[in-house]
Parts: C-alpha cells; sequence; structure tokens
C-alpha cells in the first residue's frame, strides 16, 4: 500500500511499514515539515495514498473526505 505519514506519527510506526513493504512518504522526511493539513490532504489525494496521523482535525470527514484519496487512519 502507499502511505502518507503525517510529521506528528511516530518514527518506529514509519520504519515498520517499511520493513513489511509499503510505500511510505513521511512528511518529515519530504522536507516539508510545517505545512497545513490540507496541503498534506492534497498531497495525499494526488498520489492516491492513505494518511496516517495522529491529528484528530483528519477525523473531519466533509473537510477531509477519504474516499477522495487513498483514506485516512487516525491513530489517536
Amino acid at each position: 500500500m502507499k502511505f502518507l505519514a503525517n510529521e506528528n506519527l511516530f518514527e518506529p510506526i514509519i520504519e515498520y511499514l517499511k520493513v513489511l513493504g509499503h510505500d511510505v512518504l513521511s512528511i518529515r522526511e519530504a522536507g516539508l515539515s510545517g505545512i497545513t493539513d490540507d496541503e498534506v490532504y492534497k498531497l495525499a489525494c494526488k498520489d492516491n495514498r492513505v494518511i496516517i496521523t495522529m491529528d484528530k482535525d483528519f477525523s473531519r470527514i466533509f473537510r477531509f473526505p477519504p474516499e477522495k484519496c487513498g483514506g485516512i487512519i487516525n491513530c489517536c
């Protein structure tokens, strides 16, 4: 699967997903720390990635409809 790890996700989770063979793009590794939630969402939609985050804002499904990107996993 293709994931987009938000900057608040713990590094061991990101590394574990990579070990399992998943394609994980980390906001931190991409040098995009500090981008807005809207920008994170747009990036995920563009690449059809599942957002993994600990940000409760992504629970607002009317603002961030999961069906328009690969989906949203909220770990909080």
